[in-house]
């Protein structure tokens, strides 16, 4: 865990330097924001990852699609026209433990084995893209798409089962194959003055780019609000 959190630090602090560089700009924001996550059903399922930990056959996940988690962004946006913006953010999402259900195949041929593990997952996505927004005033619809890496982690820990299935090194381990995807957004600025009200909701395709044939899309929705700080418009004085 302490290794996560230093992990997680380094990120946010290495994209909120970055941030605020570009923030220095004659137009630009920078902020911090909130929110509620929704798990898509592959966010937190077992996948191959725990099968190669505990070197078993199969698993069986339960349907964890209406797991709700929260995350934490610090995010800029660099405007280049009236209604178009470079936009740029770090996340970190943290999705509540849920069980899981390993069954193992190859204990023997009468017989199966199972086991329920706790499964919680985190998530960290750096995305990058583009946004444009309705020429108004004070509020603002917008609408955008980003590229995002997201780095996953999935930590394991045994509840009860068959005792052929528990092994001290799945509760000190974790697993998940980082992906590249995209992300959808939506939402409406509240500008007043130099400080920025956005709320906004993000649909998010994690692994839209590096899906493999026969695994299930990583998708979750981002409901939220942020404060960013600075000039929204090139129009700006």
């Amino acid at each position: 865990m302490n290794t996560i959190l230093k992990t997680v630090t380094r990120i946010l602090t290495t994209a909120a330097a970055g941030l605020a560089m570009a923030a220095s700009a004659a137009y630009s924001q920078i902020g911090v924001g909130a929110g509620l996550a929704a798990a898509g059903d592959n966010i937190q399922q077992a996948g191959g990852a725990l099968a190669d930990l505990i070197k078993k056959d199969s698993i069986t996940a339960g349907d964890v699609s209406g797991t709700i988690g929260g995350y934490f962004t610090v995010r800029g946006r660099l405007p280049v026209a009236k209604i178009l913006a470079i936009t740029g953010d770090a996340n970190y999402i943290y999705f509540q433990k849920e069980e899981m259900v390993l069954t193992d195949l190859a204990v023997n041929p009468d017989s199966t084995a199972q086991a329920t593990f706790e499964v919680g997952t985190s998530l960290i996505p750096l995305n990058l893209g583009v946004q444009l927004s309705f020429p108004s005033t004070v509020i603002i619809p917008y609408a955008g798409a980003q590229l995002s890496y997201t780095f996953v982690n999935r930590t394991y820990a045994f509840v009860r089962g068959s005792d052929q299935l528990n092994s001290v090194t799945i509760s000190n381990a974790s697993a998940g194959e980082n992906e590249f995807g995209v992300a959808l957004n939506a939402g409406v600025d509240i500008a007043l003055g130099k400080v920025t009200i956005d709320i906004g909701a993000r649909y998010n395709l994690a692994n839209l780019l590096t899906q493999d044939d026969g695994e299930n899309g990583m998708r979750y929705l981002q409901v939220g609000a942020a404060i960013l700080f600075g000039s929204r418009s090139v129009d700006d004085e």
